[in-house]
């Protein structure tokens, strides 16, 4: 007889496959790369969030006009991407997108992959984009 709820990793399962956290401060993450980039996502305390980095600014070393040519494709990104996308700037020259959104607990697995599947399809053409540019 399986036991309900059912521990799976961070989560228990309830009997009608309702995930929640086994404790509320746990923090579930995995990652996976799709369109040659690696996101990492995490789920904590009723929080999605995702970090990937989605290209790379041009050092000085490679010509002022490139640089000057991804700042600006990177400024007009920012400016016209959802309000919960933040794009840093890392120290090693990546650029890199976070976000991070609410989700309501408990939740099916397929529920839980749905704002996921949201996400990756509201960024694939930011990385077309970035890809078309060179930034990669």
């Amino acid at each position: 007889m399986i036991p309900t709820p059912m521990p799976l990793g961070p989560f228990l399962v309830t009997d009608g496959g309702r995930l929640s956290f086994r404790a509320p401060d746990t923090e579930a993450r995995f990652t996976f790369t799709w369109h040659k980039r690696c996101f990492a996502i995490g789920l904590q305390g009723g929080h999605l969030s995702c970090a990937v980095p989605v290209g790379r600014l041009p050092s000085t070393s490679t010509g002022a006009a490139r640089r000057d040519a991804a700042m600006q494709l990177l400024r007009a990104l920012g400016q016209h991407a959802p309000a919960s996308w933040h794009l840093r700037l890392l120290p090693d020259h990546r650029v890199q997108l976070h976000t991070k959104q609410d989700l309501v607990w408990p939740m099916t697995a397929a529920a839980l992959i749905t704002p996921i599947f949201d996400l990756l399809m509201q960024v694939a053409p930011v990385l077309d984009v970035l890809d078309e540019a060179g930034l990669a």
